[in-house]
């Protein structure tokens, strides 16, 4: 006999029954986990999957030539160490280890270093015998060389690029 029906037999009441069922056992649901997506991948010449890029250095200010938030820069800099360019340069950068552009900060210019690492605004030519990132707030324009490029999501990027590596000649 159907549980509900739509209109009532002449021969049955209008009185509604419920119908008592026994409880159901349940078991409470594993607690879901949920795992970030891996890191992306860079492949090696072989086309197999590498190791994922490590996350840039930390900037250690105290061990770097500073154009701070204030400062408007025009000009040549060569520096032994890192820089970090947290205002306004324009011109050339030379660095023996890394360049920083840090957000906000405002580069047209030249950079030669071993690393660079941009998450503010640069146009210009950046040349890294190493690797070059571009963090997801950069907006950058112009030419890159530099045998690993690491750009993350989010970044506007309007280059034109070169990417050997030594002991490999581009075809």
């Amino acid at each position: 006999m159907p549980v509900f029906r739509r209109e009532q037999k002449p021969y049955q009441s209008a009185q509604v029954r419920s119908v008592a069922r026994p409880p159901v056992a349940t078991t409470p649901e594993p607690p879901v986990e949920i795992t970030p997506p891996p890191p992306a991948l860079t492949r090696t010449g072989e086309g197999t999957p590498a190791e994922p890029h490590p996350a840039a250095p930390p900037v250690n200010r105290a061990a770097a030539a500073v154009v701070d938030k204030l400062s408007e820069i025009k000009g040549t800099l060569h520096s032994k160490g890192n820089v970090l360019i947290e205002g306004i340069f324009q011109g050339e950068v030379e660095a023996k280890e890394t360049v920083w552009v840090e957000k906000g900060a405002q580069t047209k210019a030249q950079i030669r270093a071993n690393d660079a690492v941009i998450s503010g605004s640069f146009d210009g030519e950046a040349e890294c015998q190493h690797r070059l990132q571009i963090a997801a707030t950069a907006t950058i324009s112009g030419e890159i060389k530099t045998p690993v490029l690491v750009v993350e999501e989010g970044a506007t990027v309007n280059c034109r690029f070169s990417m050997t590596r030594p002991g490999r000649s581009a075809r």
